[in-house]
């Protein structure tokens, strides 16, 4: 499948907290970008179809140096096997936050931060 995204993703180990449409859920990180980051749910936890809901989601991960909470909307779910892959897109984050998704993707990739 053609990647039709502007953000490449790297991969994310970590746990988000996610509150949407009134329930709080802790779900594990699959991966993440300046655009947004990919959640794992098993099948229905969300209900029907989310797209576009708008919640909150915190973002932990000793990888990342530090707490990330945006404002999200759902944007897809994908079906990996048993499992949902579903992908929140950030709607409102600072910039400190950006520049540790920033940091992280260059430690995953290689590349030296910039000075």
């Amino acid at each position: 499948m053609k990647e039709r995204r502007r953000a490449s993703r790297v991969r994310l180990q970590g746990e988000v907290s996610l509150t949407l449409g009134g329930q709080t859920l802790t779900l594990p990180a699959a991966d993440i970008s300046v655009s947004g980051v990919g959640v794992l749910i098993d099948a229905n936890i969300l209900g029907g179809k989310p797209s576009g809901e708008v919640g909150i989601c915190r973002i932990e991960s000793p990888d990342l140096g530090g707490r990330i909470e945006a404002y999200v909307s759902v944007m897809r779910l994908r079906r990996i096997g048993n499992l949902r892959l579903v992908g929140l897109r950030f709607e409102s984050i600072s910039d400190e936050e950006l520049e540790l998704i920033h940091d992280y993707k260059r430690k995953r990739q290689g590349v030296p931060a910039a000075s």
